[in-house]
């Protein structure tokens, strides 16, 4: 028998043992898209943020399901190609990041709702963040002439 999803209010006022139990039945039921809509969360970063900033993230979530921040920027499924390698459009290019840091390049051409997509994602990850961040952004309409240079067979 499914245990309904409680409201995430109603979790926050659990304690640890209790939120971890609840959290690791539901996982059993239900999918973390489930999950995620239940309480509102738009992105899996979200939920993710959320089990660190409650300290219960390394009792909750299985070791092939780890949510690594590079995911944002690569669009890799769980657990899947952490590596960057070169060929991937928007990976990390075999950078080593050590395990407390976190680092992204996006160099890549996307249209303003993908672009859009993926700096929500990203947003969303830097809110859990108390660490000091530099960034570089330059955002630029793409030419119908750069266009054609990038196109395959043009």
């Amino acid at each position: 028998m499914k245990t309904q999803i409680m409201p995430l209010d109603e979790f926050l006022q659990l304690n640890t043992d209790e939120q971890v139990e609840n959290l690791k039945r539901w996982k059993m039921d239900y999918t973390l898209k489930d999950i995620r809509e239940a309480w509102g969360f738009k992105h899996s970063a979200q939920y993710y943020m959320l089990l660190k900033k409650l300290r219960i993230y390394e009792r909750v979530v299985n070791k092939s399901d780890k949510f690594y921040p590079e995911q944002i920027m690569n669009g890799a499924p769980y657990g899947l190609d952490r590596s960057g390698e070169a060929g991937s459009p928007y990976g990390l290019q075999n950078q080593k990041v050590p395990a407390d840091q976190f680092g992204y390049q996006l160099n890549v051409s996307l249209t303003g709702p993908e672009l859009a997509d993926k700096l929500e994602r990203l947003a969303q990850f830097l809110k859990g963040e108390q660490k000091l961040v530099a960034i570089k952004l330059s955002v630029e309409a793409v030419t119908e002439e750069e266009k054609m240079e990038e196109e395959p067979g043009a």
